[in-house]
């Protein structure tokens, strides 16, 4: 690495993560969530390290194959979508394809997927070789997505926040990141047209398929994937056949093996807090429950029906207020035909809660906890607050 080089590669470093506080101030502080906004985050920075390095224009080797491949399958991927909807259903947007739309969403919204590709693009080039920069980038992406959606949620309740890290925060993980290694081997002009088929989709497209929002969360977190198996498979399928068949195979098992697993943890994690199933699990925000349970630790809870009622000793998890409470059942009370109302308290609080749970107040029981995993939930509502 030259001496020229590396200056470059520190000075455009320190630029992404300057822009990476920003954002990350933003986010807990300012909460602006404009297209505008969201625009300029990028823009100046992008500006900045064009005029200071250029532009890179060079075609990367798989562009047009890239090209090819996202638009076909995603026509592919969209009707096949749209025709399950048949069966479970549409749900209206929200947007109306009008000049006001027009105006305020569509083309801001488009403006935002071309200046962010193009950055993404010139970090990738200038970037090369230098992890760092991936990752800065790649994050930042990720934190213009959750810009956007900041105030779609009330994160200041727990399942919400899960809520919106399943909804958004994961899918924007897997999206960025594929669309990182597409850049890498393509340029920026594939990923315009990726995220001009699926992201500009929920302001333009007048009806949705309405699978409900765990599994278009779990759609959203495979798709890309999806997309970068296809990659693979056809466009690596030449330079493979120059390797040997062993290790070739390695290869294609270690890969492939990992994002098995990776869609597997992302499924398993969205069924769980989709609240539809028997099992169900919830952030703790708070250590009224220490040491049992620890503020960031998740709770899987069961259900409840009243042929498996809790019993006391027992932790419920309940509704209180709009807000969900995991306190330990200490007193039963009988109110007669079969009616009962449940006192709780938290293990670490002095005194009970003082008012009575009702069988229409209960969620579920705790069946175990695992440690940590909510700490990021609780952290971006505590940042919120």
């Amino acid at each position: 690495m030259t001496k020229k080089y590396k200056k470059s590669q520190i000075v455009i470093n320190l630029l992404l993560a300057l822009d990476f506080i920003f954002l990350l101030f933003n986010i807990f502080v300012f909460k602006q969530t404009s297209y505008l906004f969201c625009i300029i985050s990028i823009l100046v920075p992008f500006i900045i390290i064009v005029a200071m390095y250029g532009y890179e224009r060079k075609k990367r080797r798989y562009m047009y194959e890239l090209i090819f491949y996202i638009f076909a399958y995603s026509i592919l991927i969209l009707l096949l979508t749209y025709i399950i909807g048949i069966f479970v259903g549409y749900t209206k947007n929200i947007y109306k394809l009008d000049l006001t739309n027009l105006i305020h969403n569509i083309i801001p919204y488009l403006v935002l997927i071309i200046t962010s590709e193009l950055f993404r693009y010139e970090i990738v080039r200038k970037g090369s070789g230098s992890p760092t920069s991936y990752a800065l980038i790649t994050i930042i992406l990720i934190f213009i997505d959750v810009t956007m959606f900041l105030t779609t949620y009330n994160l200041n309740l727990g399942d919400e926040q899960i809520k919106f890290i399943c909804s958004i925060v994961l899918p924007s993980i897997f999206k960025n990141i594929i669309l990182l290694y597409f850049a890498k081997i393509s340029g920026p002009i594939p990923n315009m047209i990726y995220r001009i088929m699926f992201d500009l989709k929920l302001v333009v497209l007048p009806i949705f398929p309405n699978f409900g929002l765990y599994l278009d969360s779990i759609i959203n977190c495979i798709l890309p994937v999806l997309m970068y198996g296809i990659v693979e498979l056809n466009i690596r399928k030449d330079e493979r056949k120059n390797e040997k068949h062993v290790d070739v195979r390695k290869k294609f098992i270690y890969k492939y093996l990992f994002i098995f697993v990776l869609v597997l943890i992302t499924l398993s994690f969205n069924l769980l807090i989709s609240g539809k199933f028997k099992y169900s699990m919830v952030s703790i925000g708070s250590g009224s429950m220490s040491p049992k349970i620890e503020k960031g630790d998740v709770v899987v809870y069961e259900k409840i029906d009243k042929k498996h009622m809790p019993k006391i000793g027992e932790i419920l998890v309940f509704k209180k207020d709009h807000k969900v409470v995991v306190h330990r059942i200490i007193e039963i009370v009988d109110m007669g035909n079969n009616e009962y109302v449940y006192y709780t308290k938290g293990d670490a609080n002095d005194s009970p809660d003082g008012y009575p749970i009702e069988y229409k107040d209960m969620i579920g029981k705790v069946l175990f906890r695992i440690k940590y995993i909510g700490i990021p939930s609780v952290l971006i509502g505590e940042g919120i607050k």
